[in-house]
C-alpha cells in the first residue's frame, strides 16, 4: 500500500496539470517572487545602515535564493531591475565596500562589472548584491532552465528600469534611458532568448490594435505559450511613453507594458494594492486584460496584515501575484510567513474569472 501512494499522488497532480494547460493564460493565478536576483544584505552593510536609516534598512532587509532554485521550486513569476551603463565600471565601487565584512563582488563579478551592459541590482551603493550582475547574465540563466525543462509553463518577467539614487548617501547617479536605449533593451533580451518569447506581435491580430486584441480574443492556452517567456516592462509615465515611441501598439517591441486601458497598447496591467484598488483590479481582468499585483510590498507588516493583502490579491483575481515571501525564502524562516495557494501549489485555476465564465 505505501508503494503505490506516490503514483497516486502523480496521477492527482497530472490531471491538474493537464487541466490548467489546456487554458487561456488570463484564467490562472500565478505567485512569484519580488526583486527575484536580489541576494541578502551584506552584515556590516546592513549594520550601517541600520545607524544611518533604520527606516531604509528594514524596507530592504530581504533577499531570495538563485533565480535556477526558484523556478525549480515552481516559482513561475520573477522580477528584475536594470541599470544603463554603456562603458562599464559605473557601479564597480560601491559605497557599501567600505562597511562590508565579506567582498560584495568575486572577481568573476568584477569583471561583469567592468563589462559595458545593462546591470541588474537594486539600490546603487547600497544594495548591490545580486544573482546575475549583467542582464545578459540573468537572461542567459532563463534560457539555460528552459533548454533544460522545455514546455514549462509560461513565464511572466516583469522589469524595471532604475533611474535614481538614493538621498541617504551622495553616490553614483545612474543614467536616464532614452528612446535608443530601450531599443537596445529589447534587442538583448530578444537575442538571449531566441524562439522562447511572446511578445505583443504575437498577441496582436491585424487589423486590431493590441488592446483590442486582448479584450475581443483574450490570451492564448498555456499549452499555446509552453516554454514561452512573457516580458513585462513596469515604467513610470515618462519611462512608459519612451519605450513606445515609435512603436504603436508595441509593434516590434519585446515587451508587454503598462498603459491605461484608454490606450492601444494596453494589455497587461500593473495594479500594486489590491487593497485599496481590488474592484479596480477585477474589472480589469473581466475585461479579459492580465494584471500582476502584491501580496505584501512593507516588511514591518504584521503576518495577519500580509494575510489580508495576499487574500485580496487572490480574490480580486489578479493573475500574477508577486510576494517576497515565496516558499524557501529566507523571509520564510525569519517571519514565519509563506505566500503559497492550497496545499503548497504556486499555480492555480483563477477562482474569480472561472466563476464569471
Amino acid at each position: 500500500m505505501r508503494r503505490a501512494m506516490p503514483f497516486f499522488i502523480f496521477i492527482i497532480f497530472a490531471g491538474y496539470v493537464t487541466s490548467i494547460n489546456a487554458m487561456p493564460l488570463n484564467t490562472l493565478q500565478m505567485i512569484g517572487s519580488h526583486n527575484s536576483y536580489k541576494k541578502t544584505l551584506n552584515v556590516g552593510v546592513k549594520h550601517k545602515l541600520n545607524d544611518l536609516s533604520p527606516k531604509l534598512m528594514a524596507r530592504i532587509d530581504y533577499g531570495h535564493s538563485s533565480i535556477i532554485k526558484q523556478l525549480n521550486s515552481g516559482v513561475r513569476h520573477l522580477e528584475i531591475d536594470v541599470l544603463k551603463d554603456p562603458n562599464g565600471d559605473l557601479y564597480i565601487k560601491p559605497w557599501a565596500n567600505t562597511f562590508a565584512t565579506t567582498p560584495l563582488f568575486n572577481e568573476l563579478e568584477k569583471k561583469q562589472l567592468a563589462t559595458p551592459g545593462f546591470k541588474v541590482m537594486h539600490i546603487p551603493d547600497i544594495d548591490v548584491q545580486s544573482h546575475c550582475l549583467l542582464f545578459s547574465g540573468c537572461l542567459n540563466t532563463l534560457k539555460a532552465w528552459s533548454e533544460a525543462n522545455p514546455q514549462h509553463f509560461p513565464i511572466v518577467v516583469m522589469l524595471n528600469v532604475k533611474e535614481t539614487r538614493s538621498n541617504l548617501i551622495l553616490g553614483t547617479q545612474p543614467l536616464k534611458f532614452t528612446p535608443k536605449d530601450y531599443y537596445l533593451l529589447d534587442e538583448v533580451i530578444q537575442k538571449s532568448l531566441p524562439n522562447l518569447l511572446f511578445t505583443p506581435d504575437d498577441l496582436r491580430k491585424t487589423p486590431l490594435s493590441l488592446n483590442q486584441t486582448v479584450v475581443k480574443f483574450g490570451w492564448p492556452s498555456t499549452c499555446a505559450l509552453a516554454g514561452k517567456f512573457i516580458f513585462l516592462f513596469d515604467g513610470n509615465t515618462q519611462q512608459s511613453a519612451l519605450y513606445k515611441q515609435n512603436r504603436p501598439s508595441l509593434k516590434g517591441a519585446s515587451m508587454f507594458a503598462h498603459y491605461d486601458e484608454n490606450q492601444p497598447e494596453a494589455a497587461f496591467m500593473i495594479v500594486n494594492n489590491p487593497i485599496r484598488d481590488f474592484y479596480k483590479i477585477q474589472q480589469l481582468v473581466l475585461k479579459g486584460y492580465m494584471v500582476r499585483t502584491r501580496a505584501d510590498a512593507n516588511l514591518s507588516a504584521t503576518n495577519s496584515q500580509r494575510t489580508m493583502q495576499f487574500n485580496a490579491a487572490k480574490n480580486s483575481g489578479a493573475q500574477v501575484i508577486s510576494t517576497d515571501f515565496i516558499p524557501g525564502s529566507p523571509q520564510q524562516a525569519r517571519f514565519n510567513y509563506v505566500v503559497q495557494f492550497d496545499e503548497g501549489h504556486l499555480v492555480r485555476t483563477n477562482p474569480f474569472i472561472n466563476n464569471q465564465l
